[in-house]
């Protein structure tokens, strides 16, 4: 495995999770394999993590998002917003990682690889989520 920032990793992370909205048939380790393989993704032990996290708790984290996605029905959100918000839940519910810094990182996330609006859209759902969990906003 390469050695690589958590960013980058976190990025592994986001284009997996994508491609596998696609391709939910697909053995989750085998699906993050293969993307980071013919992609040629640089990638590393926490990427392939968060991946297999969110791909094993995607009810519970699903079920947080839509708890505070007020108004929004998940067919609406846009894939790769669904993708950036199950990867910060992920962290925010099973990680030790502060709630701030998951936030903003899917927040940087959001503006490399989303839209225009996403990222203050992405902000507004995972700040609710964050006060859900007991955290503070981002």
């Amino acid at each position: 495995m390469a050695s690589i920032t958590r960013r980058a990793a976190r990025e592994c992370a986001l284009k997996a999770l994508y491609s596998y909205e696609f391709n939910r048939d697909e053995d989750p380790t085998l699906h993050f394999a293969l993307v980071c393989a013919e992609g040629e993704i640089p990638t590393n032990d926490f990427a392939a993590s968060l991946f297999c996290g969110v791909a094993e708790h995607k009810t519970e984290i699903d079920a947080k998002i839509m708890e505070n996605a007020k108004g929004w029905k998940p067919e609406r959100i846009a894939k790769m917003s669904l993708a950036i918000m199950r990867l910060c839940v992920y962290e925010l519910m099973f990680t030790e990682v502060p709630h701030p810094i998951a936030i903003n990182e899917a927040v940087e996330l959001a503006k490399a690889y989303d839209t225009d609006k996403a990222p203050s859209f992405i902000n507004g759902i995972l700040n609710s989520v964050s006060t859900a969990l007991g955290g503070k906003k981002a």
